[in-house]
């Protein structure tokens, strides 16, 4: 607020002597044509009396205007600027000088008297110098400057006070609000938060301001999505990852379900071969084939590059897995090549057992399928 009021006193006292001046210059040629007007009407007589030298008749004459509050001294000077006469109508008073020189006072007025009769080239007798009251000029200077001061100050303060309330409406309090906003924003909240574009602010830098912030909070909202989904998900498949699958195990009831263990020598093997469309192509069509054969409900996971995890809940009994895993197997043979066998280990849930244990069963039942080097079914059997 504070330099809005510097920058308003100053650019209108700029404004107020600007208007001073101004008001100052019509008053002198207000004044100026006053006293042409009352030259003019002594003029003739005057001429005459100077041509004859006639000093008290001339005297007589300047005597006799009118000077109605605006001519201080009448002069009557010769072309040598030897003055003649002076008849004065008001007591001189001092002016300050700065004011006199600012305002060049006194404002005065040369006239030249002429014989009656003009030769070809007239040369005038004499000249009839008017000056203005001075002091009356300076008390109109003076009140002009003490209105133009208290308009000045006035106008300064509604400018300061208009200003600085556009100000505050249009910048400082949307600000404060926005500020306001992301101060009291939970940590968890800052992905995705969006700020409100206001009505007034549609099309100003407050509005870009807030457009970019939320078009930022956008993009790291879907970055964070997505670095969440390439840590719980495979970036090929998009199948929940042995870290999700964990997860999961411990937050349902595993005593009522199963988990099948399901290894792909053939997706081994073109893990460590080149060409890796064809890999992930492969992948995708297992990966597919396998959640076609899955009873509703049921979750497929691919814990590593080349094994698949199914969880199938309400499948306690291992003889009720037996068959998926048969139907899996089938399946996966006839998009492989006969020599790649196919193995598949099964754990059953019970009660007392945690998921960790659940998967670790499931795991050590088809690295015992594996060592078999056939397709083999094998269930967990825990040691004696």
């Amino acid at each position: 607020m504070a330099m809005v009021a510097v920058v308003s006193v100053a650019f209108i006292f700029v404004f107020v002597v600007v208007q001073l001046f101004h008001f100052v210059q019509q008053s002198r040629y207000a004044t100026a044509a006053q006293m042409e007007s009352i030259a003019h009407t002594v003029r003739k007589p005057l001429s005459a009396a100077i041509l004859k030298a006639d000093i008290p008749q001339a005297e007589s004459i300047l005597g006799q205007i009118q000077p109605a509050g605006v001519i201080g001294r009448a002069d009557v000077v010769l072309p040598n600027q030897f003055q003649a006469l002076r008849v004065s109508f008001v007591p001189e008073r001092p002016v300050p000088v700065l004011i006199s020189r600012l305002f060049e006072l006194p404002v005065q007025i040369t006239l030249p008297l002429y014989s009656l009769e003009r030769p070809a080239n007239p040369q005038p007798l004499a000249y009839l110098v008017l000056h203005a009251d001075a002091w009356r000029m300076y008390r109109f200077i003076i009140g002009t400057i003490s209105t133009l001061i208290t308009t000045w100050l006035l106008l300064a303060l509604v400018m300061t006070v208009a200003i600085t309330w556009c100000i505050n409406r249009l910048i400082v309090h949307p600000l404060r609000r926005i500020a306001k906003a992301l101060d009291g924003l939970d940590g968890d909240d800052v992905p995705g938060h969006q700020l409100e574009v206001s009505r007034l602010h549609q099309d100003d830098e407050i509005g870009m301001l807030v457009r970019g912030y939320n078009r930022n909070q956008q993009r790291l909202l879907q970055s964070q999505r997505k670095a969440q989904a390439l840590a719980t998900h495979s970036p090929v498949s998009g199948l929940p990852n042995k870290t999700l699958l964990l997860a999961l195990l411990e937050y349902i009831d595993i005593s009522n379900a199963s988990l099948l263990m399901v290894s792909c020598e053939a997706l081994r093997e073109a893990a460590s071969a080149p060409g890796e469309e064809q890999r992930d192509l492969l992948l995708l069509n297992l990966a597919e084939k396998i959640r076609a054969l899955l009873p509703p409900g049921a979750v497929l996971a691919q814990v590593n590059q080349h094994d698949f995890a199914a969880l199938i809940h309400h499948l306690p009994h291992s003889q009720r897995a037996l068959p998926v895993a048969r139907h899996i197997m089938g399946a996966l043979k006839q998009k492989m090549p006969a020599q790649a066998p196919v193995s598949v280990g099964i754990a059953v849930g019970r009660a007392g057992l945690t998921g960790d244990e659940l998967y670790q069963h499931a795991l050590t039942a088809m690295l015992s399928a594996q060592r078999q080097d056939v397709d083999k079914i094998q269930f967990f059997e825990p040691q004696p």
